[in-house]
């Protein structure tokens, strides 16, 4: 029998990983890598036409895929796309291995992991890079989110890398792009200096730039789209001076999401949570709301025309929705997410999105990118800054529209 079919074992796996989630998110999430590793969950990739969606020159079987932080090893990506995730996403990978300590609190009430890690675990690009040689050539779509661990790029360099951030990407982008569909520089990490040069139109524009051009260089045929992750802790008032620089740079996306520095939003933790983890990164339920804001303001300001990814705190059909009609077109979820629904959230998540898509009269998912703006403004003419007194929370997310998007 072949691998993820519903033998006897893999029934009853599934049977024990649903009861132990039930107990303890942390067993689970480990039970969860050795099931798909093994094929332990049933395939069912999406077939709806409603679904598809046009992008980057490549059709997507639907807008729903796998992000960043759920495989580093190219242990389990592929076998998540054979099960339907339409897309995915290997890292985030540094140069060289980095292995920081690293530690995990689960929030089962809030849907969220905290992590506690100064850096990026993972082998580095010089160890998988012989494996993604290796895989080149199946028919997935997978992306490569590359990453620079240090606070600042003076410390980079007195590390003994000898790299300017420009130069650490390029080099990065240049050894990966023949061997991925897309490629995400990591600008999403909080209180670092890269988070803060997102707003700095001289540091960030030839970094893209750069990348760019090495991208089209090293792989000519097929050139890889460059999408920028952006920190969650940009404020309201930045979102328009990141859309000119990722548009001025030649970004061909951007990807929102987590993590949120609990640094800056000290209410979003529990008070039951151990004090170890004030100062901790989060994923997952409580960033729903704040993505929400973000990437509408996105969706308004660049006029549609920067294509939008978001990432994680997704764990039902209505999740998913909310996201794209708010102007995501393609939906990431992560390891949260992953966690708390499980591995086969996406067949229900395809089921939901073409009843939703049928209730409120669309025929294609593709219309229903961005409705709750368009329905409120025109997007032909241009796109004016938010004043500064407003308020993240007051980005437009009410009611879906439904109606002249035939």
């Amino acid at each position: 029998m072949a691998k993820g079919q519903s033998s006897v074992g893999n029934v009853l796996f599934r049977f024990f990983w649903w009861v132990v989630q039930l107990i303890n998110p942390r067993w689970s999430h480990r039970l969860m890598y050795w099931g798909l590793r093994d094929g332990a969950f049933p395939r069912q990739p999406a077939n709806d036409p409603a679904l598809q969606i046009n992008l980057w020159g490549h059709l997507f079987r639907s807008p729903v895929g796998i992000g960043e932080g759920v495989d580093k090893r190219g242990n389990v990506l592929d076998s998540l796309i054979s099960m339907g995730y339409s897309f995915g996403e290997f890292g985030p990978y540094t140069l060289e291995k980095e292995m920081p300590e690293k530690k995990r609190l689960y929030l089962k009430k809030q849907k969220a992991v905290v992590t506690l890690c100064r850096g990026y675990r993972n082998p580095g690009i010089m160890r998988i890079l012989p494996w993604f040689v290796k895989r080149r050539y199946l028919p997935h779509y997978v992306g490569v989110d590359v990453a620079i661990p240090t606070d600042s790029e003076e410390q980079n360099i007195k590390q003994g890398r000898h790299f300017t951030y420009q130069e650490e990407f390029v080099l990065m982008a240049q050894k990966l792009s023949p061997y991925c569909d897309y490629i995400t520089l990591n600008f999403s990490h909080p209180n670092s200096e890269l988070a803060m040069m997102i707003v700095d139109a001289a540091s960030i524009v030839p970094i893209i730039k750069s990348v760019k051009e090495a991208v089209r260089l090293a792989a000519p045929i097929q050139t890889p789209p460059v999408l920028v992750k952006v920190p969650l802790d940009i404020t309201i008032q930045e979102v328009s001076l990141v859309i000119q620089n990722l548009m001025e740079g030649g970004a061909d996306g951007v990807i929102i999401g987590g993590p949120l520095s609990l640094d800056k939003n000290t209410k979003v933790l529990p008070e039951s949570a151990p004090d170890i983890f004030q100062n901790g990164m989060m994923f997952g339920g409580p960033l729903q709301e704040r993505m929400l804001a973000l990437i509408a303001q996105f969706y308004r300001q660049s006029q549609g025309r920067l294509p939008i990814v978001a990432y994680g705190s997704v764990f039902t059909p209505e999740d998913a929705f909310r996201m794209i009609c708010a102007g995501a077109s393609l939906i990431q979820l992560d390891a949260a997410s992953l966690t708390y629904a499980g591995p086969a959230i996406v067949f229900n998540i395809h089921k939901g999105l073409v009843k939703l898509l049928s209730e409120k009269g669309f025929s294609k998912i593709e219309q229903a990118i961005g409705c709750d703006l368009r329905a409120q403004v025109d997007l032909t003419t241009p796109a004016v800054a938010p004043s500064a007194s407003m308020p993240v929370s007051s980005a437009p997310n009410h009611p879906f529209p439904g109606q002249n998007n035939q």
